[in-house]
């Protein structure tokens, strides 16, 4: 996916992942995977202006923070030639940062408090990542069904649920829903979303408002849907016909917005 990210930003903006001043930004980091291949595809003579300063990432479970770091700082290792810690990680829940007070953040030091300040002002060209797919869970290993996000469970009721014509909204609270209307909101006017999600808003009744408002949010979309729900296609039995080794089908999105809403274009 980090490839098409390159191609679509040349395409629609004239620019690469390895220009000035286009910052990154995975809020799931996991282990790390699509940092590495991010830096992987930066220019060499970009790497340490990006490394350093444009390159950003949150992971919320200690284990897979130190994991990706490490990640992250061999492929920069094998690049260069010399280790460098990477200070663009930060050990965060994202949609506790659209909260005002951060309260469950416990976890909290002085220099990852920086980090996340940093991050917070720094102008997102490109959300990337893969978000967690089901209601209330941080990751796919998470017991906690129920966490509730006061800023962006009002941000998805106020565009998505508002506008959906569905009597059951309750798949609007899964987290993946969350990750799309946040990233959409955080690159602001112009940037590019992608991300490796749940498959169910490409056609499901419950999402109708959200297609909706991906309509008026991008100026471009791009689904790939790679099927594989075992739930809605009887010919698939288990897990073995799916990307991920799960039940739930996925789909591959990019949206890309251009300094101003499709229905913004279409009035000029």
């Amino acid at each position: 996916m980090v490839k098409s990210v390159e191609d679509i930003l040349k395409k629609e903006f004239g620019k690469s992942l390895s220009d000035e001043n286009v910052h990154i930004l995975d809020p799931f980091v996991g282990t790390g995977n699509f940092m590495v291949h991010i830096i992987d595809e930066i220019k060499k003579t970009s790497l340490e202006r990006k490394y350093a300063n444009e390159l950003h990432c949150n992971e919320v479970m200690l284990l897979p923070y130190y994991i990706a770091s490490m990640n992250i700082e061999h492929e920069y290792f094998e690049k260069v030639g010399r280790y460098e810690p990477f200070e663009g990680i930060c050990l965060v829940d994202t949609f506790d940062m659209a909260e005002q007070a951060q309260t469950s953040l416990g976890f909290m030091t002085e220099e990852n408090t920086a980090r996340i300040e940093r991050q917070k002002k720094s102008p997102i060209t490109v959300v990337i990542g893969n978000p967690p797919y089901n209601v209330g869970q941080l990751n796919e290993n998470d017991n906690n069904k129920n966490r509730k996000y006061k800023v962006m469970d009002k941000r998805v009721a106020e565009t998505y649920a508002k506008d959906s014509k569905a009597t059951n909204k309750n798949a609007l609270s899964d987290p993946y829903v969350k990750a799309i209307r946040w990233a959409t909101d955080r690159i602001k006017d112009e940037g590019i979303v992608a991300l490796v999600t749940n498959g169910s808003f490409i056609d499901s009744i419950a999402f109708d408002g959200m297609r909706a408002n991906l309509e008026k949010d991008f100026d471009a979309i791009y689904v790939l849907d790679l099927g594989s729900d075992v739930r809605r296609n009887p010919k698939l039995s288990g897990t073995t016909h799916n990307v991920f080794g799960i039940q739930v089908g996925v789909s591959v999105n990019i949206f890309v917005k251009k300094g101003g809403t499709v229905a913004e274009a279409r009035t000029k």
